[in-house]
């Protein structure tokens, strides 16, 4: 197909989000903003305890209640096909005999008014046998730890493992999955190394955080077909879940997303819509169910880990094998956690070149908030430890920790491990970019002060399909409908420069339609990075259909070839001549066809489509007497290929590094006697605009070798991973103490600078080859 190749004028543009305006003016509509006429509001009854059986459940007096209109309880699930999950469904829409963590929902109330639904719940009694819990990694793994689930399998649609790698479902009651992975000859390597290092490794459970909480209508049409709104990140895989769980016919189903506050994943797969959907069916009503943000942090969050890694270097410091054993705390259930954990168990190797490489990793079940998919999918897990290793290598060998990343870079173009698609990133440019913007060769060297680095890259877009239709009228307008879910990462704008770069047409003239799955092209989910890239291309060719067929009928109307045209702000040029669209268009008479449109199907393979590399360099300051430390500057690089809109990319890395910041800093969902201390906005940290250095930077390079159209390719999900490891190093530059458990507080700074003054006790395990 012949695409144009005249002077871009749209990529490259910082123009204003598509959504600025309505945003900024309070008309976005949202999901929390959507009102159907008559509809009832929902409320759920949420689990007391982690571990408890289920004697009895009685809604009489809440059913009694005038203005309730209906109660759901597990007992209203045994017609359905009722577990959900991304591949192991084990997770009941309501507690069924058993509960397995605090807030787990047990019943849910439909009433006129939401002040009403919760004095319903109030009135329902619940006769628990209350079991002992296992609230941490340690407390499941006991041989004596009671079991979450029997010995039986759950129902699954588990994918073929990676690439070199092997998983088992199941394999003990309170392990939900083991997945291995590995290449090269990871034993022999290890006994040609000169040094060989262990460090062990933890990571706090994170919060989504988002700012609209999550949010689901319902209804039933003509008693057997059900529309639903939801501010979810896959309505397409989540019309699938809801006619399987209610065995309906997929075309009975009917899903409608706009505008989302926020994801981060948390809003990815099946969660709170099949709830609304079992009160639309009981109460024959239009059905309203909106958490609070409490409730919200209490239906998914990030895994806390454990993370022990072995690593062997040549005497000169060139990586040579790792080894990596990962306990993922994966909550009461499965959502997600077996993807994540195949991302992380493949992504040790890094951005480094090794010669082997081994690495297990297992899904802990425990009485607390399921975990499921977060910004990243693993690969801040994977980074923390990795890069925090890497500089502790790098000091222990007295090798500057700058040089011996630079000396063991994966080359542009080449693959870090068999199997993988190849580097689309020179990580030497970026490195000696933040290098050299944080002054680290040329810098004075200031007592107490220390510069930190760390490099990650995360692969996207693999295994993919998304679907596009653009429809160019001649009266001028333009419609853009795509699956991609607009949660803020500013897709709905750049699949509009794409389709206006294409149409030669200002993007004002484009309208995105909201997605609705029985009129909007197909997608597979707002996922890994991958809607600039993967949807972009569809909107590419779509567009670039419509416009062929454009000039192919302007060609017939003035007699030659589409060859001799060209189209530009809805005018089609021929020479010097100039025609209105419209113009041609009504030469043919009316009952003539007044729109041109084009559709278009991407499909990606297995494995990564593109990488999103990120370089980050922190300045610190610590107070050695107290382990407080400052901050002074952060910068943060990026690949975008080439970006179609500037300002959106800086936006999106910005966003990501504050969240790295949270994470790094004081973010932690914790646990005291198996109650969560502070799964509410109102206990629960956040970063705050005064925890932002004031020094802080973004820089988007484009090296021009992304797969996806002009060259772009994703990276929302790149520029929170690498914060946590780079101000851990900074620390350990600044006053040689090495913290290696998240979040870093001053506390665990103040320890490590006692376990720094002890010879040779920062290391948990050194080996010198023979």
């Amino acid at each position: 197909m012949n695409i144009r190749t005249n002077t871009l004028t749209q990529v490259g543009q910082s123009i204003p989000d598509v959504d600025s305006r309505a945003k900024l003016t309070g008309s976005a509509r949202y999901t929390s903003d959507i009102v159907i006429d008559e509809m009832l509001h929902a409320k759920v009854l949420r689990s007391p305890h982690p571990h408890a059986l289920i004697r009895s459940v009685d809604v009489s007096r809440a059913l009694a209640m005038p203005g309730v209109a209906a109660v759901v309880t597990g007992d209203d699930l045994t017609a359905l096909d009722f577990t959900y999950g991304m591949f192991i469904r084990d997770q009941p829409v309501l507690a069924k005999d058993k509960v397995r963590y605090v807030g787990e929902p047990i019943a849910a109330v439909a009433a006129s008014t939401e002040e009403l639904a919760w004095r319903a719940l109030a009135e329902i009694r619940v006769d628990y046998d209350v079991l002992a819990p296992v609230s941490s990694i340690a407390a499941a793994l006991d041989e004596r730890a009671p079991m979450l689930f029997g010995d039986e399998l759950h129902a699954s649609a588990l994918p073929p493992p990676p690439p070199n790698s092997t998983w088992t479902q199941e394999p003990s009651p309170n392990i939900l999955f083991d997945f291995n992975h590995g290449f090269g000859d990871v034993d022999g390597w290890f006994q040609r190394c000169h040094h060989v290092f262990e460090d062990r490794f933890t990571i706090g459970r994170q919060s989504h955080c988002a700012l609209e909480p999550h949010v689901s209508l319902a209804r039933f049409v003509a008693d057997h077909a059900v529309e639903v709104w939801s501010n979810n990140q896959d309505p397409f895989l989540l019309r699938q879940d809801i006619a399987r769980i209610f065995r309906l016919k997929l075309d009975d189903v009917r899903f409608h997303a706009g505008l989302v506050g926020g994801g981060f994943g948390s809003k990815s797969y099946c969660k709170i819509e099949p709830i609304a959907v079992l009160l639309a069916r009981k109460a024959r009503r239009a059905i309203r169910l909106a958490l609070t943000m409490s409730e919200s942090m209490m239906t998914v969050c990030d895994h806390g880990a454990e993370i022990w890694l072995r690593s062997g270097v040549s005497a000169s410091g060139e990586t040579l094998v790792r080894e990596a054993v990962v306990n993922l705390d994966g909550g009461a259930y499965a959502d997600a956690s077996p993807s994540v954990a195949m991302r992380i168990g493949t992504r040790f190797n890094g951005p480094y070149r090794w010669r082997a490489v081994r690495s297990r990793v297992r899904v802990v079940r425990t009485t607390t908030i399921p975990a499921g998919s977060f910004r990243g999918f693993g690969a801040g897990h994977v980074t923390w430890a990795c890069e925090s290793q890497m500089d502790m290598i790098a000091r222990r060998l007295g090798r500057d920790p700058y040089a011996i990343r630079a000396d063991n870079f994966v080359r542009l173009g080449t693959a870090g491990a068999p199997g993988e698609s190849v580097l689309d990133s020179d990580l030497m440019e970026g490195l000696q970019t933040v290098g050299e913007r944080v002054g680290y060769k040329s810098k004075e060297r200031v007592p107490k002060r220390g510069i930190g680095f760390a490099v990650a890259v995360k692969g996207g877009g693999g295994s993919h399909r998304a679907d596009a239709r653009v429809r160019v009228w001649a009266s001028g307008a333009v419609s853009l409908a795509a699956g991609v879910t607009e949660i803020g990462q500013s897709t709905r704008t750049v699949l509009t420069q794409i389709a206006a770069e294409v149409l030669n047409i200002d993007p004002d003239r484009v309208a995105v339609e909201d997605i609705d799955t029985d009129t909007t092209p197909f997608d597979s989910g707002t996922h890994a990075s991958n809607g600039a890239t993967v949807a972009g291309l569809a909107v590419r060719e779509a567009a670039e259909k419509a416009r062929v067929r454009i000039l192919e009928f302007a060609g017939g109307i003035l007699q030659c070839t589409s060859a001799e045209l060209d189209f530009c702000n809805f005018q089609v040029r021929r020479g010097e001549n100039r025609y209105l669209l419209a113009d041609l268009v009504a030469q043919r008479g009316p009952g003539v066809d007044t729109m041109f449109a084009g559709e278009a199907s991407v499909q990606t393979g297995s494995g990564s489509f593109f990488w999103m590399p990120v370089w980050t360099a922190v300045e610190v300051e610590v107070d050695a007497e107290t382990g407080a430390f400052k901050i002074l500057r952060l910068i943060n690089a990026t690949d975008a290929g080439r970006a179609i809109n500037p300002q959106r990319c800086v936006s999106q890395i910005e966003g990501a590094a504050v969240q790295g910041l949270g994470q790094a800093l004081f973010e932690n969902l914790a646990y005291c006697e198996a109650q969560p201390l502070n799964a509410t906005p109102l206990k629960y940290r956040l970063p705050r605009i005064s925890d932002v250095p004031h020094q802080f930077e973004t820089i988007i390079l484009e090296q021009g070798h992304g797969p996806g159209a002009y060259g772009v390719k994703g990276l929302g999900e790149s520029g929170n991973l690498t914060i946590p490891a780079a101000i851990a190093n900074a620390i350990a530059d600044a006053v040689g103490a090495r913290v290696t458990d998240l979040p870093i507080t001053p506390d665990r700074v103040l320890k490590a600078l006692g376990v720094a003054s002890k010879p040779n006790t920062n290391v948990t395990r050194t080996v010198e080859a023979n």
